[in-house]
């Protein structure tokens, strides 16, 4: 067969693949069970690169962990304990929202680090795991935090009650956070977060407020869920993809409000709450407060409202300046 006879059925077999997946994101836009080879970025990069979006990567363990590279100061931190913290980033920020994150909450996991596709350039920042072989992109926060659960539990450490996953915006009150895990099993599998209503029948947790897998879930999900692309397949929305995967063990965002129905995971400003559509809401919000006093995490809070808001929860004196007026602040 001559050469570009080849390439014309190398072409005609692509817009055939193409094809196909297009009408699957018609007949099942929320399913993605039709999965394009991801070597097809490879060899027609030209062609993939405006439907990126849509088309799962891989999620290849033994080519995803060739472009791991750990800081050496990694190696110094605890391999067991109650909680991991990992968040995830982006070189965009590491100037402003990074140092913050840094600052302030992330030193009081038991081990936490920042997980991005570049190293941080301030050496006084030097808890990092590097994803070379990720896109540094919106799109591709489903395989981060997918390969984030994976790593953190196969390569740091099995031996943590609880695995968590941040964005570089949250700010997480890691007093009232340890005090709520303390209240619960970390050998049940467990999903904490923000739980959302649409799309899914058991609802999701919000990435937006961050979300917390406890030691059996993240067994399952490692043992059984992160190399079927059947139970847990490619979704662009990176919390409901999570959820949908974990749901297909029966593993469903837990009820994490306080006694007095008051909400710890904010995924919202404070602000904010009410302008959301109702339908979004799994749990109706109440009138008055919305937010608990032993809030876990909130969302969107800027650079220099992290550091202020971690000076009001953890002054040198000792003594938390907390009052009800507080999140006007934010």
């Amino acid at each position: 067969m001559r050469k570009h006879e080849a390439d014309r059925l190398d072409r005609v077999a692509l817009y055939f693949l193409l094809g196909a997946a297009l009408m699957n994101l018609i007949v099942f836009p929320f399913h993605h069970n039709f999965l394009i080879p991801a070597d097809l970025y490879t060899h027609f990069p030209a062609l993939i690169h405006p439907f990126r979006e849509y088309f799962p990567r891989s999620r290849n363990i033994n080519k995803l962990t060739r472009g791991i590279e750990n800081s050496a100061s990694t190696y110094n931190l605890p391999k067991t304990g109650q909680l991991l913290c990992f968040v995830e980033t982006s070189e965009k920020y590491y100037k402003d929202r990074v140092p913050s994150v840094a600052a302030t909450w992330l030193s009081r996991c038991d081990n936490g680090r920042f997980f991005s596709k570049t190293p941080l350039p301030d050496p006084k920042m030097p808890f990092t795991t590097v994803y070379r072989n990720l896109e540094d992109s919106y799109y591709d926060l489903f395989r981060k935090t997918l390969l984030g659960f994976y790593y953190s539990y196969t390569y740091i450490s099995k031996d943590f009650d609880w695995y968590l996953k941040a964005d570089d915006d949250n700010y997480f009150a890691m007093d009232h956070l340890k005090e709520y895990l303390d209240t619960l099993d970390a050998t049940e599998p467990l999903f904490l977060g923000y739980r959302m209503k649409p799309f899914l029948e058991g609802g999701y947790n919000s990435g937006g407020s961050g979300y917390i897998l406890s030691n059996a879930a993240v067994r399952l999900f490692v043992e059984h869920i992160y190399h079927d692309e059947q139970l847990c397949p490619y979704d662009w929305a990176e919390d409901r993809g999570m959820a949908r995967c974990l749901a297909s063990m029966g593993i469903l965002p837990a009820d994490t409000r306080d006694s007095n129905g008051l909400h710890r995971f904010v995924p919202f400003r404070p602000s904010e709450m009410r302008e959301v559509p109702a339908g979004y809401h799994y749990y109706p919000l109440r009138n008055g407060s919305l937010i608990s006093e032993k809030f876990v995490s909130l969302h969107r809070i800027s650079p220099r409202k992290m550091i202020f808001l971690d000076s009001i929860l953890y002054p040198q004196s000792g003594k938390r300046l907390f009052t009800p007026e507080f999140f006007d602040l934010l």
